[in-house]
């Protein structure tokens, strides 16, 4: 009996220390579930689910694949701490019509990456490659999805972020935690306003009820060695020679930022010690930093903003800023530093061996504050402290601002940087990636004349070259396009005739001159979305937006203040109210389509007569889980059904007409308020 038991042992033993490999049959996706701790193989089989649940151990993805409905394509739950051994060629990919990411890592768990293979990894909607998946509604703290650590050792990583996720780390409305690079090749791509690297899309001004701007953040970013490329959308840049170049290669992913914090989200850490970095930032968003913040002073929270940047050791990076649209007058974020409209212009050290390449396309700093917007009080955005050391190898450039924010509160540069044979930091109007002789330069050590060194990309600060004066200002040409844009409140969207669908924040291009018809739509609370099966509510009422150019729109606002019954003129925007149709100026400093409360839509709330104890309000295809207190915007025009229950349990219904509430005038924009209530009996 004592044999057969050792023999049993023994086997047992030689098991445990296989790795176990999961298969399938040709052709038959499979549902994994890995528990206890081990070291488990995916191989090259098509699976649908992976559940990494409390483990402690490797799993190699050899050539494997990784599709999945509905939810995230492999999680990492309960506490597990997984290494993921890369061989081959593996593909993972989340659901682009779900809340989803391709790895998620669920708060407590931990991954790392290493091996020789490649791994393709795509999110879902709303959620990071690698990271968390995230949710189109803003929701309280207490509530919010969180993510774990990641750290990659090795290996090729492409990461595609989903919609408003990031490549690696946070995806749509979710703070970032911990993310290390010890070595390998990593390629991190945001969907539109996140981070290649950080968080997703943070919020907007028009969530300060939720969260104000800066309280989402990107966590600590750390990186130690690698060949890494970040942008904020999916698209490689491979000439930085010129602006025009720089402009050439525009990305997507507007307002968003190649390391660090989304649209509207800080950065608690952004540490690079070595590695070669390249990192591009979108329109308005910094390229290693933060994304766009606002320009509304109540909606932001400047106690929870913050950007921190420390780049040292023997690190190479280059950062590029490029300006989308083309627009210098209104967009640009700092290549180092933060995005328009954003509170601060951050803490960043440069020190040690550092190899630096800061580059800007656009109106704003090369490094610290942009000076695009001023988002606090009118007070134009400073940078807390700029630190330079000594031995850094730094080239920097912006296209018409000063290199280096001048304005920083604590300036710390050596003054060997200003006009030296190897270093050059000059300055303010006439920034330039080429060869420039006898250029005039205002430093700490006075006026100097200085010739750059030959395909230097130089720093320019407060350049005058004398032979490029110009004795008559020369006047751009206006074009036929620009961008503009869409602004509506929380839990609603725009829906062209064409059928596109625009969210709060997002850019679209016009046509001067070219009219364009909408209608307002309340989403689906549940995940965030409108459409035509289901998701979301169309209202009735379609309008019609025409932009023009300023000296037309100027001519067309005095007729209109003529007419005051009929037209109502808002800065950049004529409303006519019996034709339902806005005009925009599309050469205004912040060119945007407004749908205002009484305008556009009317914010609704459900009361009960009596006693409201345990009594709910849902409304078909927008709140299917009902509530106890709700106030929802919906769009004028539309009729709604909406449900009263007790417990939970539906006992009425009814159509509600929605409408402005208004003065006596018809067309006289006297609001009485900017909310209805509608009261069950």
């Amino acid at each position: 009996m004592k044999k057969i038991l050792s023999v049993l042992l023994a086997v047992f033993l030689l098991v445990s220390v296989l790795p176990l490999a999961v298969s399938a049959e040709e052709g038959d996706l499979k549902n994994v579930v890995f528990t206890g701790n081990g070291d488990y193989v995916l191989d090259q089989n098509d699976y649908e689910a992976v559940d990494i649940d409390g483990v402690t151990g490797t799993v190699t993805l050899s050539n494997a694949g990784v599709y999945s409905q509905g939810r995230s394509a492999i999680k990492v739950m309960n506490n597990s701490d997984v290494t993921f051994v890369l061989d081959g060629y593996s593909t993972v990919m989340g659901d682009s019509s779900a809340c989803s990411c391709g790895i998620e890592v669920e708060l407590g768990s931990k991954v790392t990456f290493e091996g020789e293979g490649t791994l393709d990894v795509t999110g879902g909607k709303y959620g990071a490659a690698i990271g968390s998946y995230g949710t189109g509604i803003n929701i309280p703290e207490e509530q919010r999805v969180q993510v774990g650590e990641i750290t990659i050792n090795s290996g090729v990583i492409n990461a595609y972020g989903g919609y408003r996720g990031a490549g690696i780390g946070a995806g749509y409305h979710v703070s970032g935690n911990l993310i290390t690079i010890n070595g390998g090749t990593v390629r991190a791509y945001a969907g539109e306003q996140g981070a290649g690297i950080g968080s997703g899309y943070g919020t907007s001004g028009g969530a300060i009820g939720v969260a104000a701007v800066g309280e989402y953040t990107a966590g600590t970013i750390i990186i130690n060695d690698g060949d890494i490329y970040a942008a904020s959308g999916k698209k490689d840049f491979t000439d930085f020679s010129s602006f025009d170049a720089i402009n050439a290669n525009e990305v997507s992913g507007a307002w968003g930022v190649g390391i660090g914090g989304g649209y509207g989200a800080s950065v608690d850490l952004i540490e690079i010690n070595g590695g070669k970095v390249v990192a591009v930032g979108g329109a308005s968003g910094a390229a290693i930093g933060t994304g766009r913040g606002t320009s509304k002073k109540d909606q932001y929270n400047p106690d929870a903003y913050h950007c921190n940047i420390r780049i040292g050791g023997d690190a190479d990076v280059t950062a590029v800023t490029s300006d989308v649209t083309k627009d210098k007058d209104r967009l640009g974020g700092a290549a180092i530093g933060t995005g328009r409209g954003c509170h601060t212009g951050g803490n960043i050290e440069i020190t040690g061996n550092a190899k630096v390449t800061a580059i800007n396309a656009s109106l704003s700093p090369a490094i610290g504050a942009t000076k695009m917007k001023s988002p606090v009080d009118g007070a134009i955005p400073v940078a807390e402290r700029i630190v330079i050391g000594d031995n850094v190898d730094l080239y920097a450039v912006s296209a018409g601002n000063y290199a280096v924010d001048k304005d920083a509160s604590t300036l710390s540069i050596n003054d060997n940087y200003f006009g030296s044979s190897d270093r050059w930091f000059f300055g303010e109007d006439a920034a330039a990636i080429a060869d420039v002789a006898n250029v005039k330069v205002e430093s700490t050590k006075g006026e100097q004349m200085y010739t750059a060194p030959t395909g230097a990309v130089s720093v320019w600060s407060r350049i005058k070259a004398a032979e490029e004066q110009h004795d008559e200002p020369v006047v751009p040409e206006k074009e036929d396009k620009g961008n503009l844009r869409i602004d509506v409140p929380l839990k609603m969207a725009v829906v062209f005739e064409d059928g596109t669908v625009y969210y709060g924040g997002e850019m679209k291009e016009v046509e001067v001159g070219k009219e364009y018809h909408f209608q307002m739509c309340a989403v689906n609370w549940d995940n965030g979305t409108f459409d035509d099966n289901g998701n979301g509510i169309r209202g009735t009422v379609v309008y019609t937006m025409e932009v023009v150019h300023n000296d037309e729109f100027k001519e067309l606002a005095a007729a209109a203040k003529e007419d005051p019954e009929r037209y109502t003129v808002k800065g950049i925007d004529i409303i006519d109210n019996v034709a339902k149709k806005i005009i925009i100026d599309i050469d205004a400093e912040d060119t945007h389509l407004e749908t205002d409360v009484n305008n556009f839509f009317m914010a609704y709330r459900f009361h009960f007569a009596g006693e409201e104890y345990d009594k709910q309000t849902g409304i078909d295809q927008v709140i299917n889980t009902p509530l106890e207190s709700l106030s929802v915007n919906l769009p004028l025009g539309s009729t709604i059904t909406c449900n009263a229950y007790h417990s939970y349990e539906k006992v009425a219904s009814a159509d509600v007409f929605i409408e402005n509430n208004s003065g006596e005038g018809v067309y006289d924009d006297v609001f009485l308020t900017s909310v209805n209530d509608y009261t069950w009996e």
